[in-house]
């Protein structure tokens, strides 16, 4: 198989990282090294003598400047694998998640971009998702093949569907913590950093890049348990926001072909917009309305020409 480098970039989250560590210890196919791009104040790094005492390489890089997009370009430039994986510090692995992702690589044709796996903790879809859906589907704001991006800039996610992958499936793209890619990929494409203040979407931007020139795949049998810490999340106005925001980034980079293909684009803003209006109305809470507020604050910067422009690779 392929020799692995592990990227985790971390935060102040000294348990979690211990965690995910731990579950990377455990694994039946052990990576060439583990990476740890620290962007907090780590008063000590877990495991690292279990590590080398594995015969498993560990790095821990301190960083200044902060970001997870920068800690990702700081780990590859450290990383020697010819496969790279990025997790996030709030993931436990599946024991043979490793292995299940490096078999991909070893058995695809030709050249394997990348591979992901899939958070196993995600909520079903409720009764309510699927009459949320039902309104953004005409309006191209959701399909029904995972991992694809519709021709509004809109995607339908991993698990949001009734027709959940079973095996191995080339897609559009990946998810930033569940992924990895073979490192001969970054001679041509680098992660932007500049969706940090604006939007939310970054690894959908990298990928989909990628996919429109190599294969990526997604592995539904490689999977983690993925603990999002609420206090990392941006409020609920703020996410909305930067939620469609990036949505209009990889739309106006990736998706659009001309004037004609605007409409489309406002087309799936309508649908999502209507999709929250329903869930407001059916099952009400606080947090629905500062999503719509925060849809309604995209849309102002969208409309007024204040949106950023997303170049390079």
């Amino acid at each position: 198989m392929h020799s692995a480098s592990i990227i985790i970039p971390t935060y102040n989250r000294p348990k979690e990282l211990r965690d995910c560590l731990e579950s990377l210890l455990a694994q039946t196919v052990k990576p060439l090294e583990v990476i740890v791009v620290d962007d907090g104040n780590l008063d000590e790094v877990p495991f690292r003598q279990d590590f080398i005492d594995a015969g498993v390489g560990f790095v821990y890089f301190k960083k200044d400047i902060p970001g997870l997009t920068e800690s990702r370009n700081a780990g590859i430039g450290l990383a020697k694998g010819e496969i790279i994986f990025f997790l996030d510090d709030d993931v436990i692995l599946f024991p043979d998640y490793v292995e299940q992702i490096l078999s991909v690589y070893a058995e695809g044709e030709g050249f394997v971009a990348g591979v992901g796996g899939l958070e196993d903790n995600k909520p079903p879809m409720r009764p309510r998702d699927y009459v949320k859906r039902a309104f953004e589907w005409p309006f191209l704001a959701w399909g029904l093949r995972e991992g694809h991006v519709l021709p509004s800039g809109f995607c339908t996610q991993f698990g949001e569907s009734p027709f959940p992958l079973k095996e191995v499936t080339q897609v559009d793209f990946l998810l930033g913590g569940v992924c990895s890619f073979h490192r001969d990929l970054f001679r041509e494409f680098s992660f932007t950093e500049r969706y940090r203040e604006f939007g939310l979407g970054e690894d959908k931007d990298f990928t989909v890049s990628v996919s429109r020139r190599y294969p990526l795949y997604l592995n539904p049998k490689a999977r983690l348990v993925h603990l999002e810490a609420a206090a990392m999340r941006p409020e609920d106005r703020r996410w909305a926001r930067m939620f469609l925001m990036g949505t209009y980034l990889l739309f106006k980079r990736h998706m659009c072909r001309g004037w004609w293909s605007w409409p489309l684009f406002w087309y799936g803003v309508t649908g999502h917009f209507l999709a929250r209006c329903v869930a407001l109305a059916v099952f009400p809470n606080r947090g629905k309305v500062e999503k719509l507020k925060g849809l309604v604050d995209a849309v102002k910067i969208i409309a007024g020409g204040k949106a950023p422009e997303i170049g390079g690779r």
